[in-house]
């Protein structure tokens, strides 16, 4: 009788696919022009991830995990610009956050953000007080000329009663005005007016005080 050796059939089966692999790799290759083939490559990844930089500031973004070269897009050129072979970011003199695109050779996407921060306004007068119902102008010193402020409110002390100011910005200017003041011997009250130019995300604030009339 003769006996069969699964051991040996096992590891001739084995040498055999063993020595088709480089075949089909080599040929892989003459078929791609003698280069060799590169599969998609994964975790692709920006550096930095998430940098904050200064109005008309510079950021170099690399890529990591992917196959060179990368090619970077910007989706949002109102707050800079981005140089598609080396990945340079020079920031406008806008204020906002756009996102960064990478993409490697093999069609490998990695992505992060970048963020432009705003300038902080100068206001003038920094804070002010009514004792009486009327208006109130804060001027901001705009960064750039084509500015336009709007403005808005807040109470500083949740528990406040006197009715809220109200607000109404323009150019350059927003104006409080004051539709009510404490009663006589009632506590003063504190209003944060915060200003932002619509052109360019700059922004700033002031503090309105309401007082109670002089007593008579």
């Amino acid at each position: 009788m003769i006996k069969y050796n699964h051991s040996k059939h096992w590891k001739i089966w084995l040498l055999g696919i063993l020595s088709i692999i480089p075949i089909l790799a080599c040929t892989g290759d003459i078929e791609n022009g003698g280069a060799p083939l590169v599969g998609p490559a994964f975790g692709l990844a920006i550096i930095p991830q998430g940098p904050q930089i200064i109005k008309a500031g510079t950021q170099i973004f690399t890529s990591t995990g992917g196959v060179a070269p990368y090619t970077y897009s910007l989706n949002a050129t109102t707050i800079g610009t981005i140089v598609p072979v080396t990945g340079v970011f020079t920031a406008t003199a806008i204020a906002g956050t756009a996102t960064v695109t990478a993409i490697d050779s093999t069609g490998a996407i990695g992505r992060t953000t970048v963020t432009v921060l705003p300038l902080q306004l100068v206001i003038d007068p920094g804070s002010a007080i009514l004792d009486a119902v009327g208006a109130q102008i804060f001027a901001a010193t705009l960064n750039t000329a084509a500015g336009l402020v709007v403005c808005s409110i807040s109470r500083d002390n949740p528990s406040g009663t006197t009715a809220m100011p109200t607000v109404a910005g323009g150019a350059a200017v927003c104006t409080a005005t004051a539709v009510a003041v404490p009663a006589v011997g009632a506590a003063s009250e504190t209003f944060t007016i915060s200003i932002y130019d619509t052109n360019d995300g700059d922004y700033g604030s002031a503090v309105l005080t309401l007082m109670a009339p002089p007593a008579v």
